[in-house]
């Protein structure tokens, strides 16, 4: 049964519920968790090994996630998941120094191995061709900006009135109460599948789904590099304030709900890799507006722009469940999130790095890597739609 406002099954309503509110918790801290860890006592190398080593620990959480799928039911295997991740947002806001926001993100790590049973659910519950595409893009993209309108400036106002450990007891509680509606999806049985055993060395082998996994992996390394500092280069370069800041990150919100419009208007766009393309191009238009811009108005609109991240890497999603079979769509959403995770834990230590030698430094890089991005992201979208012979998927 469909709800008429949103057009999504019972199961996908629920999971566009938790997102928003995961996502809205998400947004209550990151744009000032860089503040947070330098008010901790890090420098701008360890906060990027904070981050980094956050983004590590839930790359190696991730592994495993497949081979986990085929032995937990999934409805227990996302509300156990996500409780710790509620657990390790309240455990933030009591850290002392910044090095024990180390321990707390390995268990913030454990609850991201249910991201790749939530793709599959919504896969399964979506129905085929442009039905799946707009499930994802509402679910991973829509439900979580519109709740990024309002989390980013709560957070600030919350840090300006309270102080910055009050913000992880806000972004918990959002959590606890997307845990409710996870608890609601309906129960299923673990899904079985006759033939030979799927791994991931299969599952690679199938090259539309390696090609994608790698764009993933690039993509998001390069927008990684380029928008982790950016609160730092607005506060150390321009003297712009933590509310401000918080602000400028409900505009990101924006710019994504305004890309979702487009994407679903433009008819191009409905392919996932196309609309990858023109997102990743946002992201770029981000950098650049920061490098040269010296007034707020170039600071809205970046932020403005910087919503192609969110929307780039939720489209991958989008992308794996398009072109993979029922067999692999399980081991291809875990890859996705294994590559996409490979590339958001390593460019924050790259990014720190590149801060110390000048603040600008890793804004002019991240710029640099995303051109060719975009035309990779197009070159693939037509291999794949002309059904180009190196990318036929092989049997197993």
């Amino acid at each position: 049964m469909r709800r008429p406002g949103l057009g999504l099954s019972h199961d996908n309503t629920r999971i566009f519920l938790g997102m928003s509110l995961n996502e809205g918790a998400f947004g209550v801290y990151q744009t000032l968790w860089p503040l947070y860890i330098a008010a901790l006592g890090a420098n701008p190398a360890q906060i990027g090994i904070v981050i980094g080593l956050s983004g590590i620990l839930r790359l190696f959480a991730l592994m495993p996630s497949g081979i986990v799928s085929e032995r937990v039911p999934p409805r227990m295997l996302i509300v156990g998941a996500r409780s710790l991740t509620a657990t390790s947002m309240f455990l933030y806001g009591v850290a002392q120094d910044w090095w024990q926001l180390i321990p707390m993100a390995v268990i913030m790590a454990l609850g991201n191995i249910a991201f790749p049973t939530i793709s599959s659910t919504i896969a399964g519950a979506a129905g085929p061709g442009r039905q799946r595409t707009r499930a994802f893009t509402l679910i991973y993209t829509v439900g979580p900006a519109i709740a990024l309108l309002v989390t980013p400036a709560l957070g600030g106002l919350v840090a300006d009135q309270l102080s910055l450990r009050a913000i992880f007891a806000v972004a918990g509680g959002l959590t606890v109460i997307a845990v409710g509606f996870y608890s609601r999806i309906t129960p299923q049985p673990v899904q079985r599948h006759s033939g030979p055993p799927i791994t991931y060395r299969t599952t690679l082998g199938q090259r539309p789904i390696l090609l994608i996994c790698l764009l993933e992996l690039a993509t998001l390394f390069a927008l990684t590099l380029g928008v982790t500092l950016t609160p730092n280069f607005l506060q150390d370069v321009h003297g712009v304030g933590t509310g401000t800041i918080g602000v400028l990150g409900s505009l990101s919100a924006a710019g994504s709900i305004a890309l979702f419009v487009v994407i679903s208007r433009v008819r191009p766009f409905d392919q996932p890799l196309l609309a990858i393309a023109l997102s990743i191009a946002a992201v770029g238009g981000t950098l650049a507006l920061l490098i040269v811009g010296q007034s707020m108005l170039f600071f809205v609109v970046a932020y403005m722009l910087r919503g192609g991240y969110t929307v780039a890497w939720s489209l991958f999603a989008a992308a794996l469940g398009e072109i993979a079979s029922d067999r692999f769509r399980g081991r291809a959403f875990a890859l996705g999130e294994i590559m996409g995770g490979a590339g958001y834990a390593f460019a924050p230590f790259a990014a720190g790095w590149l801060y110390e030698i000048k603040p600008v430094t890793p804004l002019i890089v991240g710029l640099i890597m995303i051109v060719p991005l975009v035309i990779g992201a197009y070159w693939i979208s037509r291999a794949i739609q002309s059904g180009a012979p190196a990318l036929i998927e092989e049997p197993v």
